[in-house]
């Protein structure tokens, strides 16, 4: 797979992976909404018949809605720091890749950069030599007549 595919297909797992977590949020606000609404009914009728237990019931009841969220928002931030690792681990290996190539394309360009130099430097000698000759013929030719 290409870079930017691999790149793509990290974006839809982190899309994926956060709409999963917001639906399961969404359900579990529902599920609270619900519970909230079932145990203020359950409240009502019971404030009617005794207060004291109205007291104790309200007290169990935000203590469980409590530990609940306490236990999700400790299994979010548990996924939060393994998808933290994941990513930061795929991005050293990226990291180090990238690396790898920059070095091998600078160490073919400076040996291409190397190659030519030597060729220029050939072409630029025969030049003067060449130069040299023609200027020699031409005063041969000039010169004598």
């Amino acid at each position: 797979m290409t870079e930017p595919q691999v790149w793509t297909l990290i974006g839809v797992f982190a899309a994926v992976m956060i709409g999963a977590v917001s639906l399961l949020l969404r359900q579990a606000d529902k599920t609270l909404t619900a519970l909230s609404g079932q145990s203020q009914n359950t409240l009502a009728v019971l404030s009617r018949q005794n207060e004291n237990t109205l007291t104790s019931l309200s007290r169990q009841n935000e203590n469980m809605i409590t530990s609940f969220r306490r236990e999700i928002d400790a299994r979010l931030e548990g996924f939060q720091g393994q998808f933290d690792a994941r990513f930061e681990a795929m991005d050293a290996k990226f990291d180090a890749r990238f690396e790898a190539m920059d070095a091998k394309f600078d160490a073919r360009f400076d040996a291409m950069d190397a190659k030519v130099d030597s060729r220029l430097g050939s072409i630029d000698r025969r030049l003067e030599e060449l130069d040299k000759e023609v200027a020699n013929l031409a005063t041969r030719f000039w010169g004598s007549s």
